[in-house]
C-alpha cells in the first residue's frame, strides 16, 4: 500500500518515519508513506493521476483547504473546519477527513489536561487554531481568548466560533492574563528561538497548563517562556494520534496503541533529536 504526504514545504516533516514506526508497532505489512512537495499549479495534474498512484493521502500546509475542490465527499468534521489533512480513496471516491482535532483531543486525554469550564487562550489564527477552538468548544471551555499578530485573522476565527453557536470568545487584551489553558498553534519557535515581536509577552496563571503544537522539541520557546505549576506539553502526541487516525481511516479499522504509545514516542524522539 502506497501513501503520500503532500504540501509545501515538506522537507522537515517526519511523517514517513512516524508512519514507519506505526506500521511496525501495528504489525502492518508492505506499507510506506512518501513526502511530495507540490506547488499550487501542480495540484491539477497530481490529482488527475492520484487514484492510480496512491491508496491514501495526508495533506499539510498550504493545501488543507485547496484540496477540497478535488474531493467527492467530506466527513462531518472536515465540513465544519473547512480543511482536510487526510484523504481516503475507495472505489474511485476521494473523501476528505480532518484528523487533527482527534489528535488534539487525544493529546489532552493522554496528558490529563481538562478543558471543561476553563478559560483558555489560543495563540494564532490559522487552520490549526480553528481546529483547536472547535475542540475547546466541544469540551465545554468556559471562555476562549484569541491572540494573533493579525487582528483581522483573529476576528475571522472568532467569527468561526460564533457561527458554531459559541459566543464566549474574545480578542486578546492585556487584562486576559489569567487563562488556565494556553495553546500555541503558531510556528513561532520552530525555526528560530527569537521572539522579535514579543508575541509571548504576556502573563499567565501560576497553575496554567501550556500546550505547544510544535513537536520538534520538549523545550520549545513557548514552553520555556513561562514558569507555571501546570503541565507543559508539546505537540508530539497530537502528531502521533492524527497519523494513527489516518491509518485507521485508510484501513477501515481501529487500533489500540495504549500499551505501545511509550515505545512509539521514544522511537520518534530519537528521530527528532
Amino acid at each position: 500500500m502506497k501513501y503520500a504526504l503532500i504540501g509545501n514545504p515538506v522537507s522537515k516533516s517526519i511523517s514517513p518515519e512516524l508512519h514507519k514506526v506505526l506500521y511496525k508497532e501495528l504489525d502492518i505489512k508492505d506499507c510506506f508513506l512518501e513526502k511530495i512537495k507540490l506547488t499550487e499549479r501542480e495540484l491539477d495534474s497530481f490529482f488527475e493521476k492520484v487514484i492510480t498512484s496512491y491508496n491514501g493521502l495526508n495533506v499539510t500546509i498550504p493545501f488543507k483547504n485547496e484540496v477540497i475542490g478535488y474531493l467527492d465527499e467530506l466527513n462531518h468534521e472536515a465540513k465544519i473546519l473547512n480543511n482536510v489533512n487526510c484523504i481516503s480513496m475507495k472505489e474511485g471516491i476521494l473523501k476528505g477527513y480532518n484528523t487533527d482535532k482527534y489528535g488534539f483531543d487525544m493529546l489532552c486525554s493522554r496528558n490529563g489536561i481538562a478543558v471543561k469550564n476553563k478559560k483558555c487562550m489560543v495563540l494564532g489564527a490559522g487552520s490549526s487554531a480553528k481546529t483547536i477552538i472547535k475542540s475547546l468548544i466541544d469540551s465545554e471551555a468556559r471562555e476562549i481568548v484569541v491572540k494573533n499578530k493579525s487582528e483581522k485573522n483573529a476576528l475571522e476565527v472568532i467569527e468561526f466560533a460564533k457561527e458554531l453557536g459559541y459566543d464566549n470568545i474574545v480578542l486578546f487584551r492585556k487584562q486576559h492574563s489569567t487563562c488556565e489553558l494556553i495553546i500555541n498553534t503558531t510556528p513561532l519557535g520552530m525555526y528560530s528561538m527569537n521572539d522579535s515581536d514579543n508575541f509571548f509577552d504576556f502573563a499567565v496563571n501560576d497553575n496554567a497548563d501550556l500546550i505547544d503544537l510544535i513537536y520538534t522539541s520538549k523545550s520549545t520557546m513557548f514552553l520555556n517562556r513561562f514558569e507555571t505549576n501546570g503541565k507543559k506539553v508539546n505537540g508530539l502526541d497530537m502528531l502521533i494520534f492524527q497519523a494513527l487516525k489516518s491509518i485507521e481511516i485508510w484501513n477501515e479499522t481501529t487500533y489500540n496503541v495504549n500499551s505501545k504509545i511509550d515505545s512509539i514516542i521514544k522511537q520518534l524522539e530519537k528521530i527528532i533529536c
